[in-house]
């Protein structure tokens, strides 16, 4: 067993320990301790990233994109961490926003490399984003949220990040065959899309902040980079 593995097994293993005591910290207000432990939770997930990244004997030009990609969402974490401010909302969103760039761009070249003929806009991905944002958008709307002029903002971010699961599942579904692990690319990304749904419906106040709903929110949002971390020890090695 490689090195990177054992950190990924070790990862998932913190991960699974310390979740519990996280979920209690986001019931209560925003505090420097939550914030403290909500980082290094984070930084796991960066490390891993970057051990996978050290340990690969080829390093792809998509390989850094994807690792960028986590150190953006680790400052999104930071900023959405500091505050309930709108103003600091959006600016973490906006980071969000740019890591899964990040995220849709190592995808779309990893794609190009290993698959041949693949055309950055197919009929699979682009299938998958419209089921889904459609899906998103009608539920959005049926619970009348409260968006007012945050609707571009707040639409743009979820069509990206949406995008970003189209583009993991294009290319888990292509190599599913040589490389079975991408598989937790687009199961990541899925729980991602669940847990901004959740953040946005709470933070619009459309949803009410139950215990239900913020353990499922923080719970599906770390199962989403843990997969992804673990993802990317597959995709690097391709």
């Amino acid at each position: 067993m490689t090195s990177g593995w054992i950190a990924a097994i070790a990862l998932a293993v913190v991960m699974v320990f310390a979740m519990p005591y996280y979920c209690v910290l986001t019931y209560r207000a925003k505090s420097k301790s939550t914030l403290i432990y909500k980082m290094f939770l984070s930084t796991l997930f960066v490390a891993g990233a970057l051990i996978s990244l050290v340990s690969a004997s080829v390093r792809k030009p998509y390989d850094y994109l994807l690792v960028a990609g986590f150190l953006l969402c680790w400052i999104g974490d930071y900023i959405l961490g500091r505050s309930e401010r709108m103003t600091v909302f959006l600016i973490g969103s906006a980071a969000f926003t740019a890591g899964h760039a990040f995220f849709i761009t190592s995808f779309s070249l990893a794609a190009s490399a290993l698959i041949p003929h693949y055309h950055w806009f197919n009929g699979v991905e682009l299938g998958f984003f419209a089921a889904i944002y459609a899906l998103e958008f009608l539920l959005m709307f049926w619970r009348r949220p409260p968006f007012h002029k945050l609707y571009f903002a707040m639409f743009t971010y979820y069509a990206v990040v949406l995008l970003m699961a189209a583009k993991a599942f294009g290319l888990a579904i292509r190599l599913y065959g040589n490389a079975p692990g991408l598989l937790m690319f687009p199961i990541g990304a899925l729980l991602f899309v669940l847990s901004d749904y959740l953040l946005g419906m709470m933070r619009f106040k459309i949803l009410r902040r139950t215990v239900t709903t913020k353990s499922t929110c923080t719970i599906s949002y770390f199962a989403a980079q843990m997969l992804m971390v673990f993802a990317s020890f597959t995709l690097f090695r391709l």
